[in-house]
């Protein structure tokens, strides 16, 4: 039988890594926020405050996402391993 905590840990490690991306996005969606405030045109500092917004929101509905993927994966294993838990408890019952 396939240890299923053995096939989830490396997607929550991949969960991890695109956490790790996002935040790399975001520090770079924050550089280029600093610079666009220092545009003088008010219509195109507008216009980048806006995207940056809309960016800002994908960001953390994503980030949101990846952080309830990781919960319902880790709360997978933990169930899986109390089942088989339960199973070695029950086959010792038997011996």
């Amino acid at each position: 039988m396939v240890n299923l905590g053995e096939v989830l840990d490396p997607i929550r490690k991949q969960v991890i890594d695109l956490k790790d991306a996002l935040a790399h996005a975001r520090y770079r969606y924050d550089a280029l926020d600093l610079l666009m405030e220092k545009v003088a045109d008010p219509k195109l500092r507008a216009a980048s405050q806006e995207v940056f917004a809309v960016a800002s929101e994908k960001m953390d509905t994503v980030d949101d996402l990846l952080d309830e993927l990781y919960r319902h994966l880790s709360a997978t294993d933990r169930m899986l391993e109390s089942l088989e838990a339960s199973q070695r408890r029950g086959t010792d019952d038997r011996d």
